[in-house]
């Protein structure tokens, strides 16, 4: 148990020099760019949202076709599909 303690610690402490040393190396590009993905997927989250948010506050018809596509993607329809077939 304590070897494996010990191999532990030094894994530890391996990817924090590795860390630091990309964070050093080349200005800490390879974070920035992380970074701005992470930012981008944020932003594409985001808008994803607010469009179903104004399809939901939509008209009645909206609404009433959201609930369709809603139900015909949820997976208990699946399941009674699956037992009919059987």
């Amino acid at each position: 148990m304590l070897k494996g303690f010990f191999k532990l610690i030094v894994f530890i402490l391996l990817v924090i020099f590795i860390s630091i040393g990309l964070a050093t190396w080349k200005g800490g590009e390879p974070f920035r760019w992380l970074g701005r993905q992470t930012v981008g997927l944020g932003e594409t989250i985001q808008k994803f949202g607010n469009y179903v948010d104004d399809i939901r506050s939509g008209s009645e018809e909206v609404k009433k076709t959201f609930d369709l596509i809603k139900e015909a993607v949820s997976p208990d329809k699946e399941k009674t599909k699956k037992d009919d077939q059987q």
